[in-house]
């Protein structure tokens, strides 16, 4: 069998919920994931792999261009298109009519709610309209979801609101393993010391960023690590926070960072947004057997059942407690994070994920 898998945008995080798509797929299939790549090249945490097959990224009307190129490159028997946007959804679409194939929709964002409004002027909205990824299309997509064949969807969530087969990120539990990682080294490798809480998510206010950093500026010793661009948190307020700022690192090297970390945190808020998403980072930490810290939001506390602590969204004291309370209790939470192990390798490893996204591609070739 052989799947596409679109991304409307392999220069940026939201690539990652395609690649793991195409990890999963291979298990049962041959996959390409194709999508439009910027100038300043695939986001830096996309590995580099033979059948991700990127394609110029051009603004309306040169667009054109991109999409004839990405319709060309949608030859699989089955396309699954990753959110909403034009150069991912639209273009399946249209490569679906012209090939007859079906089209699957995986929803992991409720995009709408975060994406900036569009402008009303004229000037703001010709440059929306020029912007392949802007929310004019996004908005005239994501009432288009019963074009497509069938819908994933990473949360329960989203599954209440569209339908759809519930869909995971999982993990690929075989790379993310802490036994492979000498902690030791890696601590060293990211200039680690003293106690450290590793944040490991994009910067976006609904995850709770400035909670935690305000919670672990509480915690004597302790000090909050971020992945980030240089200006990503050049602002004078960050200066009172005890930051470790580290640049965005390659796919390979988040297993030693994850591992050189005496806590994960995942504080997401409890925004529109953010209930319906969910971190991709939580399964990652779960594989690395990490002691986490998480909120009450969206499917964090099902994902989480038995093996984190959990926190209300945005409760600064509770974020403190918790995190002290692991700490100070390593025996603990060396165990929390063997129980986190355990729960992905059954429940989220790539094949787990591969036999529930096999069930969703096997009812569309077969209706």
């Amino acid at each position: 069998m052989k799947i596409t898998i679109l991304s409307h945008n392999l220069s940026s995080n939201a690539v990652m919920r395609a690649h793991r798509l195409a990890l999963a797929a291979r298990h049962f299939a041959q996959v390409t994931l194709i999508g439009p790549v910027k100038q300043r090249g695939a986001w830096g945490v996309l590995p580099q792999e033979p059948w991700i097959k990127p394609v110029e990224s051009k603004n309306v009307p040169k667009f054109y261009r991109t999409a004839l190129e990405l319709i060309e490159a949608a030859d699989g028997e089955v396309l699954i298109a990753v959110k909403p946007y034009l150069a991912s959804y639209g273009v399946a679409l249209l490569a679906a009519e012209s090939r007859n194939v079906p089209v699957i929709l995986d929803l992991d964002d409720l995009d709408v709610a975060l994406s900036p409004q569009p402008q009303l002027d004229l000037k703001g909205t010709l440059a929306d309209l020029r912007d392949p990824a802007s929310t004019i299309y996004l908005r005239v997509l994501s009432k288009a979801t019963a074009a497509a064949s069938t819908l994933t969807v990473a949360s329960t969530t989203l599954q209440k609101r569209f339908g759809g087969a519930l869909v995971p990120h999982g993990c690929p539990t075989e790379q993310f393993d802490p036994t492979a990682i000498e902690r030791d080294a890696a601590r060293k490798r990211f200039d680690f010391c003293g106690p450290v809480v590793l944040f490991p998510g994009t910067r976006r206010t609904h995850k709770g960023l400035s909670s935690l950093a305000r919670s672990v500026a509480q915690i004597p010793g302790a000090r909050l690590a971020v992945l980030c661009r240089p200006e990503d948190y050049a602002e004078p307020k960050w200066d009172a926070y005890p930051l470790i700022t580290r640049p965005v690192i390659p796919y390979a090297s988040l297993p030693a960072l994850l591992a050189a970390a005496d806590v994960v945190a995942i504080p997401q808020l409890d925004t529109e947004g953010a209930r319906h998403q969910m971190p991709m980072k939580v399964y990652d930490a779960m594989a690395m057997a990490k002691p986490i810290v998480a909120s009450t939001v969206s499917d964090l506390p099902l994902t989480l059942e038995g093996c984190a602590r959990l926190v209300p969204p945005g409760n600064v004291a509770e974020l403190v407690a918790m995190i002290r309370d692991l700490l100070e209790h390593p025996a603990e939470a060396r165990a929390m994070g063997e129980r986190a192990r355990a729960r992905c390798l059954e429940r989220y490893s790539m094949r787990r994920i591969g036999d529930l996204l096999l069930e969703a591609v096997n009812r569309v070739k077969t209706a």
